[in-house]
């Protein structure tokens, strides 16, 4: 098929619109409300064209090419059309700078003026020079205002974490709302009121927070204007470079690209043009990577603990220290903890110096437990995320995909969409959860008994029982898929029913597909015949432990009854840990490296940035130490990954009751462990917009049983069981079904005897 645009013939070999076909050989047609990921839409009519034989103006957008057709996209017509629109636009947009004859020597000598609270013009603006809307008046060389200027004065949005709204720079070009609810399938966005007073945002006047908004920052990226601008990158600027990177805050390693300024880290996208790509990705890999390395509270020094107080020294001091305190412990009386956030080849080098210079097998991370290890050994034999778009059904069990596992979240919506049946089971609602032909919560105590009762059906062939919709999916769909989300790992009897799955998948022939939260865990137990961090406890505890050695980890509040610590880390220890010597290492971003993920792939991240302070990569440092030590460490080589690992695991524990809610105590507790944790930095605490999304030490009430029991937001509450009585802040968020209580504690550990646990809940009235 060939086409003719402006005097230049062209061949198409696909289907595409007169627009895609003309970007892709560089001939500019202004446009704003176009995008590649979305349904074409022709609402701002700037790419209008002229086709020879057809009546009109037709957009470019909405116009497919066909065989031997004549465009023209650069006419007198068609610019006079386009700069009245463009008017038309200007007429209630802030653009005072545009029109200025000082415009230029303004950008160049008095960039201070953008810092103000509200935008008047380009220069007062976020995206000044970033401006889709700035560069179509720009190409044609609009210069004064033909029509009388509006200022609709909206309030600016800034309660939400993340991103600022200003609707006064709205030009409603739509973007946002439809990759919200085309792309993503949110559907949390949407256009309010009318006229001038129209504004962009969650219905009924609901925060982002409440309307489920999983703060994928899609709705930011395809933005044209600075209506919404990021708040850790606001007033930075245009990047210099968007350099390609691997996501190391889960397990799903997501494809990125690192947006610097200066050599310094200012943000992360999608891969892709930066006004295109879309929302691929999480929360967390979309706007908290750059707060993690720009935090102000990192170590910067070498820091030594002299009996007069810490004291910062060289490196060549604190190397010569380090050595010191190798020598003084005994081959075998040393314990190393590894953060699963490390890269392959940190992991492999500090391998090796704990082999070869602190002489000890005793390797391990404070997130590896026996529950952890059962659920790894099972992820050992999951599909890849590839394989469940094949799925002819899914099932979802505890997976809670709130500000997570993005791809996987996505492909699910995308999947059930499409009338593949979908069933949940859990005790938190997630984005996928109005997408669930049905979704259970089980009774606290009665886990087991669920999924007895799906494979007794299964076995059986029949459907008699109170979920007949699970079986008969799994039974009668052929490439039954189950995810199993992490959450599971928290529960008292996660091995046993984690068993029970095992038995359900191998029943009903289902794949299964098991994320989870950490960057490089996979690479961790590739690498690495990890001991459970129990064991290592139990040791200190018997005092057989001297010198533990902290990596990127930090497992304990306060030293555990050591002689020495070495703690190394980007991030300060926990104050009453008080370690002998503390090395500062660079972190994602400032060094090269590369991640094992779920789908047993290697991916790479590299360094984009300039380290912090004196900070070193922790291959550095553990090759610095080991030459002082005069010991040797080899090279890492992929080849040293081990394909399949056989992990140390313990008999099935014998099944712990698990009592039913009651009259007295008539809510389920379920708690989750932090899981939202970078190089041994809890999210939930550490960056305060994602604490505002994931609370911390909060119990998490739906609406109905908070109305019952009179509690607002962050009222006290007193949760008692049995056994323990605790006091927590309230949040009511309507994800959390009735009856739930949801915890997720910021120490790791379980604050009740049993998961999930039989609670009351009363006001505290002090």
């Amino acid at each position: 098929m060939k086409i003719t645009i402006d005097n230049k013939k062209i061949k198409i070999d696909k289907p595409a619109t007169v627009l895609d076909v003309a970007a892709q050989n560089d001939i500019y047609i202004p446009s704003l409300c176009a995008h590649p990921e979305l349904v074409p839409y022709g609402g701002c009519r700037l790419c209008i064209v002229e086709i020879e034989g057809r009546r009109g103006y037709p957009t470019a957008c909405t116009t497919h090419v066909e065989d031997g057709m004549v465009v023209r996209t650069d006419t007198k017509i068609l610019k006079e059309m386009r700069t009245e629109l463009t008017q038309l636009i200007l007429s209630e947009h802030p653009s005072a700078c545009m029109m200025c004859d000082d415009v230029e020597g303004c950008s160049v000598f008095q960039g201070t003026i953008r810092k103000v609270g509200i935008t008047t013009g380009c220069r007062w603006c976020p995206k000044d020079k970033d401006c889709e809307f700035q560069r179509i008046v720009e190409s044609l060389g609009i210069h004064d205002l033909t029509l009388p200027g509006l200022y609709r004065d909206i309030p600016i949005e800034k309660y939400d974490p993340f991103f600022d709204r200003d609707y006064n720079l709205c030009i409603y070009c739509g973007r946002c709302v439809r990759i919200c609810n085309e792309y993503r399938k949110s559907s949390v966005l949407s256009l309010k009121q009318r006229g001038k007073f129209t504004t962009i945002g969650p219905a009924f006047e609901a925060t982002h927070i409440d309307a489920n908004c999983e703060f994928c920052g899609a709705c930011v990226s395809v933005c044209p204007t600075g209506a919404m601008s990021e708040k850790s990158r606001k007033w930075w600027g245009v990047p210099e470079k968007y350099e390609a990177s691997t996501c190391p805050l889960c397990s799903l390693n997501c494809d990125i690209q690192v947006l610097t300024l200066k050599d310094k880290i200012v943000g992360t996208l999608p891969p892709g043009v930066p006004h295109e790509a879309g929302g691929e990705l999480c929360v967390k890999g979309r706007f908290c990577l750059s707060e993690l390395v720009n935090r102000t509270t990192r170590i910067l020094e070498p820091q030594f603990k002299y009996k007069e107080g810490y004291g910062f020294v060289s490196w060549e001091v604190a190397n010569e220290k380090a050595v010191e305190i190798v020598k003084e412990v005994k081959p075998g009386r040393s314990a190393m903890l590894l953060s699963p956030s490390l890269n392959l080849e940190e992991i492999h080098f500090a391998k090796q110096f704990a082999e070869k210079a602190l002489h000890t097998e005793l390797i391990s991370s404070s997130c590896i437990n026996e529950n952890l290890l059962a659920y790894m050994e099972m992820a050992s034999h999951s599909v890849s995320l590839n394989d469940l778009k094949k799925a002819g059904c899914l099932l979802s069990i505890f997976l809670d995909g709130n500000y997570k596992y993005a791809p996987v979240t996505m492909l699910i919506k995308d999947l059930a969409s499409k009338v593949i049946p979908y069933c949940q089971i859990g005790w938190t609602k997630d984005t996928t959860t109005r997408f669930a032909t049905h979704f259970y919560v089980p009774k606290s105590g009665d886990v087991e008994g669920f999924l007895d009762k799906i494979l007794f059906n299964l076995k059986k062939e029949k459907a008699k029982t109170k979920q007949p919709i699970i079986t008969e999916t799994l039974a009668e769909t052929k490439n039954s898929a189950m995810i199993i989300g992490p959450e599971i790992m928290s529960l008292t009897n996660c091995i046993s029913i984690l068993d029970k799955l095992k038995q359900v998948a191998k029943q009903s022939h289902s794949m299964i597909y098991m994320p989870n939260p950490y960057g490089n865990l996979d690479g961790l137990l590739a690498l690495v015949d990890v001991v459970p961090f129990d064991e290592i406890r139990k040791k200190i505890d018997k005092k057989e432990i001297d010198l533990l050695y902290l990596v990127g980890d930090s497992a304990f509040k306060k030293n555990p009854g050591v002689m020495k610590i070495i703690y190394q880390n980007a991030f300060p220890a926990p104050e009453d840990l008080q370690p002998d010597l503390i090395l500062p290492t660079a972190l994602w971003g400032e060094s090269n490296g590369r991640y094992l993920n779920t789908d047993k792939k290697i991916k790479k991240s590299y360094s984009v940035g300039d380290r912090h302070g004196y900070s070193l990569p922790h291959r550095q440092v553990f090759l610095d130490l080991a030459k002082s030590l005069k010991v040797k460490l080899p090279k890492f080589s992929a080849k040293d990954l081990r394909k399949e690992f056989q992990l140390k695991l313990k008999p099935v524990p014998e099944k712990i009751k698990v009592p039913a809610p009651s009259k007295n105590y008539p809510f389920s507790l379920v708690q989750e462990n932090a899981q939202h944790v970078y190089s041994s930095l809890n999210l939930s605490t550490g960056i305060e917009g994602f604490g505002d999304l994931v609370k911390a030490d909060h119990i998490l009430l739906h609406p109905s049983d908070a109305r019952k029991q009179g509690f607002n937001n962050e009222e006290w509450a007193i949760l008692g069981s049995s056994k323990t009585e605790k006091k927590f802040r309230v949040l009511i968020r309507k994800n959390i079904p009735k009856g739930i209580v949801l915890l997720t504690s910021s120490n790791g550990q379980l604050e009740f005897e049993s998961n999930p646990c039989p609670v009351k809940i009363r006001r505290d009235h002090v």
